[in-house]
C-alpha cells in the first residue's frame, strides 16, 4: 500500500523520520508544477535524487543538491512507492537526512519547517525523542544546539532554557526547530498537575456566653485517663527500682 497526501499534510522532514522509525525502502515521488523530484530509500538511508523540469525532463539536481532543492519546496503532492529493487542501487548521496535538514534551514532565510512547529511558545517544554535502535546520523552539533539539547533531557520549557543558556529567545527557537526537525527531541505533553487539597479550618472552641471569668470543668473522659496514670505512676517507679536493685545485687555478687 502506497504512501500518498501532500507537504502540507505532513513535511518532507517528517516523511525522512517515518522512513527512518520504519526502517522504509522504496521511491518517494513529489510533484509540483512542472517538477518533480524522486528520492531513493533503503532502510531509513537516503541513497539517491533527483529533480527533473518540463515535458522534456530536464535534470536541474540530482545527489544532495537535489535532496536540498525538495526540502525548499513547501506545496508538492507525494507518493512512497515500497520496493526492495532499490538494493542494487548505488548510494550517491553523501550526508545523511539530519545533516541535509540542518543544511536547507542554514540555507534558507525562512526556517522550512517553521510552520509545522509555530506552536512554540516560552512555556513549551521539550523532551528527548525516543530513537530506534538502528537510528545512525553523522550530524554534528554546534555548542549552542548541545546546550539545548542537554537542557532538553531534563524536561525543561524554553524560558528556562533561554535563561539557563543566555541564548536569547529567536535564536533558541530557531536551534529547537532543528533539534525537532532532525528527530533530536520532541515537544512534551502539558503534564497534568494535582489540584491542591482545600484548607481545612483548625477547630475552635465555642466562646463562652458571658465575657466574666469562669471556671470550667473538665468532661470525664479528660479527667480519667489522667487520674489513672497519676495512680499508676509511683507502683511503676517502685518497680523499676525494685529491679535496679535486684540487677545490681546480682551484678556483685558474680
Amino acid at each position: 500500500m502506497a504512501l500518498e497526501g501532500s507537504l502540507q499534510d505532513m513535511s518532507l522532514v517528517d516523511l525522512f523520520q517515518v522512513f527512518r522509525m520504519g526502517p522504509k525502502s522504496g521511491m518517494l515521488i513529489l510533484q509540483h508544477e512542472d517538477k518533480r523530484g524522486v528520492i531513493y530509500v533503503h532502510e531509513g538511508r537516503l541513497l539517491d535524487a533527483f529533480v527533473v523540469q518540463g515535458v522534456a525532463r530536464t535534470v536541474i539536481a540530482t545527489r544532495d543538491e537535489a535532496v536540498l532543492s525538495l526540502l525548499a519546496w513547501h506545496e508538492a503532492c507525494f507518493v512512497f512507492r515500497h520496493d526492495l529493487s532499490v538494493v542494487g542501487r548505488p548510494t550517491r548521496i553523501e550526508h545523511d537526512a539530519e545533516w541535509l535538514v540542518l543544511e536547507s534551514m542554514r540555507r534558507s532565510t525562512r526556517t522550512p519547517v517553521a510552520s509545522t512547529y509555530q506552536n512554540l511558545t516560552i512555556e513549551t517544554r521539550l523532551q528527548l525523542s525516543p530513537l530506534p535502535n538502528s537510528a545512525e546520523s553523522s550530524v554534528s552539533l554546534d555548542v549552542d544546539q548541545w546546550r539545548i539539547l542537554s537542557h532538553a533531557a531534563n524536561n525543561e520549557d524554553l524560558q528556562t532554557i533561554c535563561a539557563a543558556t543566555n541564548i536569547d529567545k529567536e535564536r533558541t527557537f530557531r536551534i529547537v526547530n532543528e533539534l525537532l526537525a532532525i528527530g533530536l527531541v520532541e515537544i512534551a505533553p502539558p503534564s497534568k498537575r494535582r489540584a491542591p487539597r482545600p484548607a481545612v479550618a483548625p477547630p475552635t472552641m465555642p466562646m463562652a456566653a458571658s465575657s466574666e471569668p469562669s471556671s470550667v470543668t473538665p468532661p470525664q473522659h479528660f479527667t480519667q485517663p489522667l487520674n489513672d496514670c497519676a495512680k499508676v505512676a509511683p507502683t511503676s517507679t517502685a518497680v523499676g527500682r525494685s529491679l535496679l536493685t535486684a540487677i545490681m545485687r546480682r551484678v556483685s555478687e558474680l
